[in-house]
């Protein structure tokens, strides 16, 4: 898979949402890769505000050039889950977390240019590092990874918003953690 075929696949995506009038941003892999250390992403994530009509039409919308199942996303917006979409053309997948995880998430998205020419609606830096701190509090190791590279990204950001709501999520300790390994990283 290539950086191509990743952009292809988001193109695909953000334009049906986007014809839908679906509220939604890029996160995941892209986010950490844009707002810290690139890395090679499989799939390409998306948080959407999604109800059963919307889910509908996006099937219909997606169906001609993805593999999608209609029940699995039924169950996503009924449970407030994942469904998953797979283009036929890149074999690049595209996930779908239906609802936010981190309350008015999609309030602070920002655009940004993603790929050359080509920008759209991605999660802000805080939320981006508040999500991958659950993460890391549920066994991921590369959000960790991520989020060290967030860090030490010196693109400006709220770190006290986010030690603030590290805290709320009962994420606080790693939020510590992470900000002193990146400080002797920074240092070293």
């Amino acid at each position: 898979m290539s950086d191509l075929d990743l952009r292809q696949t988001v193109e695909r995506v953000v334009s049906a949402l986007e014809a839908l009038g679906v509220r939604f941003h890029i996160t995941g892999g892209l986010a950490s890769s844009y707002y810290g250390e690139p890395r090679t992403t499989r799939d390409a994530d998306f948080v959407v505000r999604l109800g059963h009509s919307e889910g509908t039409k996006l099937v219909t919308a997606l169906s001609r050039e993805f593999l999608i199942e209609a029940e699995a996303v039924r169950q996503a917006i009924a449970s407030r889950g994942l469904f998953q979409a797979l283009d036929q053309d890149t074999l690049m997948k595209a996930d779908f977390h239906v609802g936010e995880r981190i309350e008015g998430e999609l309030d602070r998205s920002v655009v940004h240019e993603l790929f050359e020419g080509f920008s759209a609606p991605l999660v802000s830096k805080e939320d981006a590092i508040l999500s991958k701190l659950i993460w890391v509090q549920e066994g991921s190791d590369r959000s960790r990874t991520d989020i060290l590279g967030m860090l030490l990204d010196p693109t400006p950001f709220d770190l006290g918003w986010v030690r603030t709501q590290a805290r709320v999520v009962g994420c606080g300790a790693i939020l510590s953690e992470l900000e002193n390994q990146a400080s002797r990283v920074g240092d070293g």
